[in-house]
């Protein structure tokens, strides 16, 4: 496989483009969306990042047509900037979207939490999800914590019967899974504080105390800026 060259002195995205695998009995635009999303969410692909949209192309062997449709995605998103003639880079950490995202996301999973206070929850489904994050989270193994989490608040969603909502908050929660994923990952423990939240939450929703489980969530979710002022990060 050719190795990417990069406008940047300083980072070659080749290493993290390397496992890209393209099903060719799929569509490949979102495919090839979903992996350059992840990466820059996990920022393999870091802030300034260059991305050659002719060298990319290349590298996975897909037409330069679905590349440009999930450039222009990523770019809606502000995940990157586009650069005609030049090339695209990965967009920098942006606390205007940041604070946007955070505000939706507590918007619709606090009216999740009190939904559910309601209705209540399907045991059964949170049990295994809950014991992978609890494993995780005693190894303070954050990324994995990280993809049962992203389950959780999924399976939230389903059983309140918006699982629309949660889509919605995934069009808009990359910019805060960046500044998650880049900073709680280097916090001892935190993965075990999210999961106290999750138990705490459960807790509230068996009560059906909604109040109580919005509140829970509103805190897990805007942990995020505590955790920016704690490693000395501006946050607006």
């Amino acid at each position: 496989m050719p190795r990417l060259s990069s406008e940047s002195e300083r980072f070659d995205p080749g290493p993290a483009l390397d496992d890209i695998e393209i099903d060719r009995s799929r569509s490949i635009a979102p495919q090839i969306y979903d992996a350059l999303r992840t990466r820059i969410v996990d920022n393999r692909l870091p802030p300034g990042a260059a991305l050659s949209e002719s060298e990319i192309a290349r590298f996975c062997d897909i037409s330069r047509t679905p590349l440009r449709a999930a450039l222009q995605q990523l770019s809606g998103e502000g995940l990157i900037i586009v650069r005609p003639q030049v090339g695209s880079v990965v967009a920098p950490h942006d606390e205007g979207r940041l604070r946007e995202s955070v505000f939706i996301r507590c918007a619709i999973e606090e009216a999740v939490a009190r939904r559910l206070a309601a209705v209540g929850i399907d045991e059964a489904v949170l049990a295994p999800i809950l014991a992978a994050q609890r494993l995780a989270a005693e190894r303070d193994d954050y990324m994995t914590f990280f993809r049962h989490d992203e389950q959780f608040h999924e399976a939230l969603a389903e059983m309140a019967g918006v699982p629309n909502a949660w889509h919605l908050v995934q069009s808009v929660k990359a910019h805060v899974d960046r500044r998650r994923l880049k900073l709680m990952s280097s916090i001892k423990g935190r993965s075990m504080q999210a999961y106290r939240d999750h138990v705490a939450l459960l807790e509230c929703i068996r009560a059906h105390d909604a109040e109580g489980a919005a509140e829970v969530i509103r805190a897990h979710v805007d942990s995020v800026f505590e955790t920016g002022h704690r490693n000395g990060e501006k946050t607006g």
